[in-house]
């Protein structure tokens, strides 16, 4: 039989792992938002934006060209996997997100990711004193 300590020790161990397992996974989907958003890319290209998503776990870029799962090969640089290209992202002075650059056989795209910037557009008092805000995007 386990002794009361025993039978602790075995719950704290397992708990620590758990909260630790917890921990990581917010960590990497965390890192993932980083990505997350639209690139503009310059008229007359293959493309004119790329959307970044997370799905499942995992990043997946589409356009009107199509969509592709991006698999990790560093820090900034993803496969293109559908495509048998790369993607590198790169970063601002701040270190965050703000363009990509697609490799695709002979084809190389660069753009920017969009900011999203909000602005309160309007603001009244309905009947009922509930507030109603219209926000544009």
């Amino acid at each position: 039989m386990q002794t009361k300590t025993e039978v602790y020790m075995r719950k704290l161990i397992l708990s620590v792992f758990v909260s630790l397992s917890l921990v990581l996974l917010h960590a990497q989907d965390t890192t993932l938002n980083a990505y997350v958003g639209t690139y503009t890319f310059p008229e007359g290209g293959p493309v004119t934006s790329v959307d970044v998503k997370i799905e499942n776990g995992s990043l997946v870029a589409s356009s009107t060209a199509g969509s592709s799962p991006l698999e990790r090969v560093s820090k900034d640089t993803f496969s293109l996997v559908n495509y048998n290209g790369k993607v590198y992202f790169s970063r601002d002075s701040t270190k965050n997100v703000s363009g990509m650059k697609i490799e695709v056989e002979d084809t190389i795209m660069e753009g920017k990711k969009e900011s999203v910037d909000f602005a309160i557009v309007n603001y009244s008092k309905e009947l009922l004193g509930k507030r109603k805000c219209r926000v544009a995007i």
